[in-house]
């Protein structure tokens, strides 16, 4: 990913400490800050504030956001910065200032900053533009000071991708569309997660505003709707190929739930009966879910617990460096890329080094220091993401340390096995 979300968290962190308070609270407020946005585009349509306030309420009672506005990620970045984009290229296309086109730029800029997806911004700017007949702000020299400043502004991510052979690149559009294949059955499974994550009530809400976005006059929800058709297409297409995961659609439901919403409340009484039901069933839910996720009150043993993937890390690290002795020959290993970055970050009040182990050239490779082979690994098997360490990697000698588990120690079922490849000679 781009570097932003990594410099937002570290100013956080900076101030409020390494902790759940600090990597949470710019999420919060992100998320506090585009519910703002999000109700004044919707309020500057026709001032209906009853109308925009529903419209924010059913933007929180979709469970992904209530997941995103706690969890900071490139995605949360782009929600704050969409708004302002698409409020940034109206004026641009109604004043034509150099102002107008600068603050284009670095609003642009910054969500180049975020994430590689802002790329699929720039169609539906243009189509705006050819809608609207302005042709000669193509041509403009402002846009060549807009164009600098931008580039400017995205300029630490390719010095870094020329320095690391354009890896990022790469590895997003593999990421996203990495099979030459249709798969239907990803397809389906895109779909089916998609309508879990966002609230099965108010999925079809989207499509509506999308529909309603497109018939309005007015220009902001003319643009989101560019927006949101460019988006929708891409990732319908790119879901075809591999199995998207849900967060990828997220800007399309934060624009269309709302706005659907919006017009939903202005239709019926009916309809206004169904958004109450379809808000207070994802809020509840949600809220449910943050007890849940806080207190674990659903008592079930480690093997089949709702937080097996969140809880924990800590207590694995330490179990884990207690079997190292020398930590320049023996070393941390993980065999999933979705453990790898916690597993770096609860190890790194220890001495000893941690390595990803699977084919694939990525981040993970730049930041490790040197190479494994040779060395004795401590691979931590987790039961959700198992591995045959036998059958997986080539090593002098394996031998399982230790089972366990995080929470309820005295489950016959461990979730958690410490496994030590002896002399790692690389993957079978």
């Amino acid at each position: 990913h781009p570097p932003l979300v990594g410099w937002t968290q570290y100013i956080f962190t900076s101030i409020f400490g390494v902790n759940e308070f600090g990597s949470r609270v710019s999420a919060i407020l992100i998320g506090f800050v585009t519910s703002l946005f999000i109700y004044q585009l919707l309020y500057q349509v026709n001032q209906n504030a009853k109308a925009s306030f529903v419209a924010i309420l059913a933007l929180n009672a979709m469970f992904m956001f209530n997941a995103l506005f706690l969890m900071l990620m490139p995605d949360t970045l782009l929600f704050l910065l969409i708004v302002p984009i698409i409020f940034s290229v109206i004026k641009v296309e109604r004043e034509n200032s150099l102002q107008s086109w600068l603050i284009l730029a670095l609003f642009l800029g910054l969500a180049g900053l975020s994430k590689y997806t802002t790329v699929l911004f720039l169609p539906p700017i243009i189509l705006y533009i050819i809608i609207k007949k302005r042709y000669e702000l193509f041509y403009t020299p402002k846009i060549l000071v807009a164009f600098a400043l931008g580039l400017l502004l995205i300029s630490p991510v390719l010095y870094w991708n020329i320095q690391n052979d354009w890896i990022s690149f790469s590895y997003q559009s593999n990421h996203v569309v990495g099979s030459e294949h249709i798969n239907w059955k990803g397809f389906g499974a895109s779909l089916s997660a998609q309508i879990v994550a966002y609230n099965p009530l108010l999925v079809g809400v989207a499509l509506f505003g999308l529909y309603r976005a497109f018939k309005s006059q007015n220009d902001a929800l003319l643009l989101s709707a560019l927006f949101g058709l460019v988006l929708f297409v891409f990732f319908t297409y790119s879901s075809l190929y591999k199995t998207a995961l849900p967060h990828w659609s997220a800007l399309f439901y934060l624009l269309f739930v709302p706005i659907g919403s919006y017009y939903l409340w202005e239709c019926s009484k009916a309809w206004r009966n169904y958004l109450k039901i379809a808000i207070t069933f994802g809020m509840t839910l949600s809220a449910l879910i943050y007890l849940e996720v806080a207190t674990k009150l659903i008592a079930l043993p480690d093997i089949k617990s709702l937080q097996v993937d969140i809880y924990g890390f800590d207590k694995i690290l330490k179990k884990a460096n207690e079997q190292i002795n020398n930590p320049k020959k023996e070393v941390i290993a993980v065999t999933h890329w979705t453990l790898a970055s916690r597993t770096i970050f609860y190890n790194a009040q220890y001495e000893s080094d941690v390595y990803l182990l699977d084919k694939r050239h990525d981040q993970f490779d730049i930041w490790e220091n040197g190479s494994p082979l040779g060395k004795d690994l401590i691979v931590i098997d987790f039961s959700f993401a198992h591995q045959d360490t036998a059958k997986y990697m080539k090593c002098t000698s394996i031998t399982e340390i230790e089972s366990f588990n995080v929470v309820d120690e005295n489950s016959e079922e461990k979730n958690i096995r410490l496994i030590k490849c002896s002399n790692y000679q690389g993957l079978q």
